[in-house]
């Protein structure tokens, strides 16, 4: 019921003057057909040779009327409705001239190019119409008789007929007022929201657009109205606009992140929330979006991840350092043995293994902190999610130094093809590997390893699931396990799943 009401207060409001351009642009090319056909039938031969050509250039007139509103509005509106106002009051003045002046049955017509005025320009417009009218048809009356006012039914037929073109110009000018007063006043209210505000119709074409949507995109209100919303609220990289999503799959959104690209090609991040607007037959003719600018928020976000990175950082510094310790001191034992032992060749290989072993562990412990602290950093290219996954899959299957005992299989959801995120495909990566990793080395003996790949729902976020046969994690330990240099194994630092939570958290 809202919907509706929404539906017809917009209608009215908004798609004024175009639809009843494209009703009066009809009801003129009926009318012009009306007046041909009595003009026809009083002076046949005259109006073959005289008139006709005056009645086909109005015809063409009103017909690229109608093509021109059919393309979108653009441009010289009111000298064109001006035009076409004296164009139509002319054909029906010379009309009503052939045609027996004022006795002539078409004086009506007046009436209707009064109320077309009135309707499309306004009361004062209107006026004036009638004022010419009433004028043409003083002096039809006089062309007459000279002293036809003198005679009471002459001077009271012209004066029922002003007052009819006088009380036609003040009905139709008052509603066009009013409706103007209406417009202005809804006008008004969404130009001091500070909120983005913009309609578009069933086909994705702005039909309004308020002040701060105009600020916020980067647009001017002209260039705007009548464009695709593609258009004017250019998706960053490739995506779909929500509006056109909204109206592909009759759903919407709430205070969905949507990044743009500016007139200067730069990005620019909005919320933005739709709201489909149905008619009384149930069919979407317009979705109302409303948006605001994140830009603010998104550099005080990329400032914070920034500050967590280098806390995150300086805590793990400690745990490094105790890390390292652990392999520095069995380096300097076997050094110190090295030095009173140089004669014997044994357990010199022996030392001298332990020292490569050691530094091969400082080495990675290094190498891994490494990873950790570039885990924040993004690269900005575009990552087809399914095919990124096929690869890893295919990659990780050969890795496996017993093939035989573990299968690694993917299930794809048939709505995950084509899905495009922003990120860095060399960090997905490695947060795929070192799950992937810790899944085969939970399941010890052999298992099987499943990958998915879904879409939680229409427009939301991506989810890549991993789930192995092993024996999991215990609940105590679970809440441990993103810790970094926290591991139950005998090799290894515990760096792999601190790094894996840290690229999809950067990539959330």
């Amino acid at each position: 019921m809202i919907k509706r009401k929404l539906s017809s207060t917009f209608t009215q409001v908004y798609e004024t003057p175009y639809r009843w351009l494209w009703i009066v642009g009809v009801v003129r090319i009926f009318a012009l057909l009306v007046v041909c056909a009595g003009a026809y039938y009083y002076f046949r031969r005259e109006f073959l040779y005289y008139v006709l050509p005056i009645y086909i250039v109005a015809f063409l007139l009103s017909c690229w009327h109608l093509v021109e509103l059919h393309r979108g509005w653009t441009g010289r509106f009111n000298f064109f409705l001006w035009a076409q106002m004296f164009v139509d009051f002319g054909i029906v003045c010379t009309t009503i001239g052939i045609t027996e002046g004022y006795r002539s049955p078409l004086t009506f017509m007046l009436v209707i190019v009064i109320m077309e005025v009135g309707f499309l320009l306004g009361i004062y417009q209107a006026f004036l119409f009638a004022l010419f009218s009433i004028l043409f048809m003083g002096v039809q009356l006089y062309f007459e008789n000279p002293k036809s006012y003198l005679l009471p039914q002459y001077g009271y037929t012209f004066l029922i007929q002003s007052l009819a073109f006088l009380f036609t110009s003040f009905i139709s000018g008052y509603w066009y007022q009013r409706v103007n007063i209406l417009k202005q006043f809804h006008q008004d209210i969404l130009n001091n929201m500070n909120s983005g505000f913009v309609i578009t119709d069933g086909l994705g074409q702005v039909r309004m657009i308020n002040r701060a949507g105009c600020k916020i995109l980067e647009v001017k209100e002209a260039d705007a109205i009548g464009k695709p919303i593609n258009e004017v609220m250019k998706p960053f990289f490739e995506m779909e606009n929500p509006i056109i999503t909204s109206l592909r799959t009759h759903k919407d959104f709430s205070s969905y992140e949507f990044r743009i690209a500016t007139s200067t090609g730069e990005q620019k991040l909005i919320g933005i929330t739709t709201n489909r607007i149905t008619n009384s037959k149930g069919d979407e003719v317009a979705v109302i979006a409303s948006f605001t600018d994140l830009s603010e928020l998104d550099r005080v976000r990329q400032d914070l991840k920034q500050h967590e990175r280098l806390v995150a950082i300086g805590e793990q510094l400690s745990g490094l350092t105790h890390e390292i310790r652990t392999p520095l001191a069995s380096i300097r034992s076997a050094v110190m043995e090295l030095k009173n032992n140089l004669e014997n060749a044994e357990l010199l290989k022996t030392l001298i293994g332990i020292i490569v072993q050691e530094c091969d562990r400082l080495n990675y412990i290094v190498t891994s902190f490494l990873n950790f602290a570039k885990s924040g950093e993004l690269g900005g290219e575009e990552i087809k999610v399914v095919e990124l996954v096929r690869k890893f899959v295919e990659r990780f299957k050969q890795s496996l130094p017993d093939k035989p005992k573990y299968d690694v299989v993917l299930e794809e959801d048939k709505n995950a093809e084509g899905i495009i995120v922003k990120g860095d495909e060399e960090q997905l990566t490695i947060a795929f590997q070192n799950i992937s990793q810790n899944a085969i080395e939970a399941m010890g003996d052999g298992g099987k390893l499943t990958i998915s790949v879904r879409r939680t729902k229409e427009g939301g976020p991506v989810e890549i699931c991993f789930s192995d046969e092993g024996p999991g994690i215990p609940p105590d330990k679970i809440v441990k396990i993103f810790e970094p240099f926290y591991t139950e194994k005998k090799q290894g630092v515990g760096m792999g799943l601190s790094i894996c939570l840290r690229i999809i958290n950067s990539h959330n």
